[in-house]
């Protein structure tokens, strides 16, 4: 954002237009200006906005909230069985030119490029950090943000019990910090194989879209939909991104319905108790791509509540059935209890949540 400009007139509309600027966004900046609108629309409201005067503070607000909504960190995990042992400051330790990689793997110059030189730091000998930032330019966009930047990281858990395994969790916020995490791995996977820590890519396990049946994919996005933590308490199901198998005959119950629809979004305060998710007769039917669940909170007295997003989400952009899981949080506190410091123990404690209830019901519906 170009913070010796304060815009108007149109510079203002470039930003307001914007579907992650809300009406709910601008029509409470308004009503702080005293403006109230019989109709809360964009059209009635953004108008009188351009041919006001906006206050840095209020732009700043505006801006941050389209930023935020856009810097949504998606999470990704799997892990990797281990043939040995290995010290793992050994093998994150040698710096990776990113840079370099990112030209080499493109045909014409990329538009980003990573800022500094990142590299491995370590929480303990057994957990490593990487973290980084994206610089991106994009000339198609307005001027509120043709050049954006975005985080991403990888970090890496040694676990040694019963059997040595990694614990991976990449960090994501654009489609291109998904491609420099894949760059990151795909360096650390050669290194593991020159040092015979593991032989081969079956080694790496994620949960991938196609290790499911339409049946068993259903079953394990349902699971979620439980009290399985003390902290947390199932509210209901508020989307799904549904697509429906043309190689299956629809359930006579409902096949006049379904054969006329090729795919569903569906959105609801309680989507849980829909007659396609009730009864497993109409599962092997039904794709499910993404769901996002909201459930309340009560984490060591701090209270709020929690709308989390599950889901293949390659394959609901194009069809990619090697589509990795993904997970987002949205977290949103009380009054009293809303400050950073909550906000990401809170995030943290989910996650872990998150990731043992999403290893439990993998193994349990997984086909493959």
């Amino acid at each position: 954002m170009n913070q010796n400009i304060l815009p108007q007139g149109d510079y203002i509309r470039q930003l307001l237009v914007k579907s992650n600027i809300s009406i709910s966004n601008i029509n409470i900046l308004l009503r702080d200006k005293g403006v109230f609108l019989g109709h809360n629309e964009k059209n009635n409201s953004v108008p009188l906005l351009m041919k006001s005067i906006i206050s840095p503070n209020d732009y700043k607000e505006l801006y941050d909230t389209q930023k935020s909504k856009e810097e949504r960190v998606k999470y990704k995990t799997s892990s990797i069985k281990c043939k040995l042992d290995f010290d793992l400051t050994d093998l994150l330790g040698a710096r990776i030119d990113l840079n370099a990689l990112i030209i080499d793997k493109h045909t014409y110059k990329p538009n980003f490029k990573v800022i500094g030189t990142p590299s491995f730091f370590f929480e303990s000998e057994n957990i490593g950090h990487f973290e980084y930032t994206i610089e991106r330019e994009n000339a198609l966009n307005d001027w509120t943000n043709n050049t954006t930047f975005h985080k991403g990281a990888i970090t890496f858990n040694k676990i040694s019990e019963e059997e040595v395994q990694i614990s991976v969790q990449e960090n994501s916020t654009s489609k291109e910090t998904v491609e420099v995490n894949n760059i990151v791995m795909s360096i650390l996977k050669e290194r593991m194989n020159s040092k015979s820590i593991i032989s081969s890519s079956n080694d790496i396990i994620s949960v991938k879209f196609n290790h499911f049946d339409n049946l068993s994919r259903v079953k394990f996005f349902n699971s979620f939909t439980g009290n399985f933590h003390d902290s947390l308490d199932f509210t209901s199901i508020t989307d799904i991104d549904l697509y429906l198998d043309e190689n299956v005959v629809s359930h006579k119950d409902v096949k006049i319905f379904l054969d006329e629809i090729d795919n569903l979004k569906l959105s609801g305060k309680g989507l849980q108790n829909h007659m396609l998710l009730t009864d497993d007769k109409y599962y092997s039917k039904l794709i499910f791509g993404a769901i996002k669940l909201r459930y309340k909170v009560n984490y060591a007295g701090v209270k709020g509540s929690v709308l989390i997003n599950l889901g293949f989400q390659e394959y609901v952009k194009n069809k990619n059935e090697n589509s990795d899981f993904e997970i987002s949080i949205d977290i949103v506190l009380n009054k009293e209890f809303k400050n950073e410091k909550n906000i990401n123990t809170i995030r943290k404690k989910f996650l872990e949540i998150f990731e043992k209830k999403k290893v439990e019901s993998y193994d349990e519906f997984k086909i493959v």
